[in-house]
């Protein structure tokens, strides 16, 4: 017989022509097989011939293997490319720990206070807001900050140490109620900025001196320490004799003294003398060149009350330095020709809260 389709002589049994490919049974239109696939499928069910191996055989499993292979290479770049260009997960937030409270520093400012707990690696400040009501709990509606004005103080060795807020200023806080510091720091090392939130409770009324807090002792307590364990015995003749001459100079001993801040377009620096009763004295100089850390260093020297100056000795590389005693005033300052030329600044506390205050930062 003939195919339909193609007009090939054909036998009586087929059921495809194999010249064509069309199915001989199909009354209503003839289908051309386009596959291998398909062909084997119709020849399943015939008998193989003896020794005849199928054709193209290895040829398909080496195609199979190959588009595996490069489906599996996709699939993987593709991975790849997603991970390093794309995939930005959120660093883990580093975990800090602190404590609220509130109290009174330099003899009569009110403050509500946060202390930074494991600080040393907070490398900046981005802003801190105070709000009026606890900002952790999700079902309370998120308010405007009742303020923005934040001031921080620091460590001898840089690291922050304590938020505060003038109780004063705030503006809306209401004895009792709640409030919330909300801080946005950065570590060093990293460029990302965090929030981090603690909660507090505004005291009816503030009475506690908190100074020790907010402020770094260190320096004072490690004077305080030296003179405990040297021998009293000059405090009687230093203070008898410079009672005799000048008055009352009690006054030198009880503060830091904070040298007039020198500044060169970008280049800060300032110094403050502590006065200790057994002669010696400690100088904490503070130098900051622009965007650069402050550079602290101490040094502890010998001073003597000569003429009514207290006269620093500063060692073999320098000459000494002298600063003229006010006791009518309660004052020291330096004097050329016998004309005042520039005066130290009592503060009860060392520390960097005070430098930069100094210089407006």
């Amino acid at each position: 017989m003939k195919c339909k389709n193609c007009g090939a002589d054909i036998s009586d049994n087929a059921k495809v022509c194999k010249s064509c490919g069309a199915f001989i049974d199909d009354e209503n239109g003839y289908v051309l097989l386009t596959s291998d696939d398909i062909m084997d499928d119709i020849y399943a069910n015939e008998e193989p011939k003896i020794n005849e191996k199928p054709k193209n055989s290895k040829g398909k499993i080496f195609i199979r293997i190959i588009s595996l292979l490069l489906t599996l290479a996709i699939i993987g770049g593709g991975a790849f490319w997603y991970f390093t260009r794309i995939y930005d997960p959120a660093p883990e937030m580093p975990a800090l720990s602190f404590k609220t409270g509130s109290g009174i520093i330099n003899d009569d400012e009110k403050i509500i206070y946060v202390l930074l707990d494991e600080k040393s690696n907070i490398e900046y400040i981005h802003g801190v807001s105070l709000y009026d009501y606890d900002a952790t709990d999700k079902n309370q509606e998120k308010k405007q900050p009742v303020s923005t004005d934040y001031e921080y103080t620091k460590s001898i060795d840089s690291t922050f140490r304590a938020i505060f807020f003038d109780a004063d200023k705030l503006t809306g806080a209401a004895d009792g109620s709640a409030y919330t510091f909300e801080m946005n720091f950065s570590f060093n090392g990293s460029d990302e900025i965090y929030t981090y939130k603690k909660s507090g409770t505004l005291p009816a009324e503030i009475t506690e001196d908190a100074s020790d807090l907010i402020f770094d002792h260190s320096l004072e307590e490690e004077t305080t320490a030296k003179t405990e364990n040297q021998e009293p015995t000059t405090e009687a003749t230093t203070q008898s004799e410079s009672t005799t001459a000048l008055g009352n100079i009690d006054f030198i001993y009880n503060f830091y003294w904070f040298t007039e801040p020198y500044q060169n377009e970008e280049e800060m620096n300032i110094s403050a003398i502590k006065f200790n009763r057994d002669n010696t004295y400690v100088s904490t100089s503070y130098y900051k060149n622009g965007d650069e850390n402050w550079q602290i260093t101490t040094y502890s020297g010998n001073y003597k009350i000569e003429d009514g100056y207290a006269v620093l000795n500063n060692g073999e590389a320098t000459e000494s330095t002298y600063y003229k005693i006010d006791a009518a005033q309660s004052s020291l300052h330096e004097e050329e020709n016998g004309a005042k030329t520039s005066s130290l600044t009592p503060r009860k506390y060392n520390s960097l809260k005070n430098v930069e205050e100094f210089f407006g930062i």
